[in-house]
């Protein structure tokens, strides 16, 4: 939350989830309840990408959702689209299916690509796809390139193929 001259309404504190109606116009150092400096804090407020929960994480990055217990929840869904009967659907994991779950064949291999890029595409995605096909071109594999910036392996080999779909991935 920014500074502001007057509140609209109740502040909200992220760690600990306390509600309350501040007294004074600037917003407060500390939350009232947890005594955290850190109560308004936007790293600490997450999205799950699977079912779109959202809840307040203590260290900013948890090991799986609370709502659907994903542990994939910061990789959003891989779409996948039939080529017999046309049936779409999205990976419950990281796993590539055998089978399409509709008509059974195995003429399912076409993942569906978004048509557009989405609208909210942030500055951290661009320079993330920037740094992954750097290390790419100068050579790294995608476990290596994963592991350096911290990043799951899913979404390195994601980013490699949609910027360069022809190439042919180093593990």
């Amino acid at each position: 939350m920014t500074p502001t001259s007057t509140h609209v309404g109740p502040l909200v504190c992220v760690r600990c989830s306390y509600e309350w109606i501040p007294r004074k116009e600037e917003p407060p150092k500390r939350c009232p309840r947890c005594r955290s400096i850190k109560w308004n804090d936007e790293h600490l407020r997450v999205t799950c990408l699977r079912c779109g929960h959202m809840w307040n994480s203590h260290d900013g990055n948890p090991k799986r959702c609370p709502k659907c217990g994903s542990h994939q929840w910061n990789v959003p869904p891989r779409t996948f689209e039939c080529k017999r009967c046309g049936n779409v659907w999205d990976s419950k994991g990281s796993k590539m299916p055998k089978r399409c779950p509709s008509c059974y064949s195995r003429q399912w291999d076409t993942e569906r690509v978004p048509e557009e890029e989405p609208e909210g595409r942030s500055s951290a995605d661009a320079e993330l796809e920037t740094a992954v096909m750097d290390a790419y071109r100068k050579g790294h594999g995608c476990v290596q390139i994963s592991i350096a910036l911290g990043v799951p392996y899913s979404v390195v080999r994601g980013i490699i193929l949609r910027v360069s779909p022809m190439s042919v991935l180093k593990a």
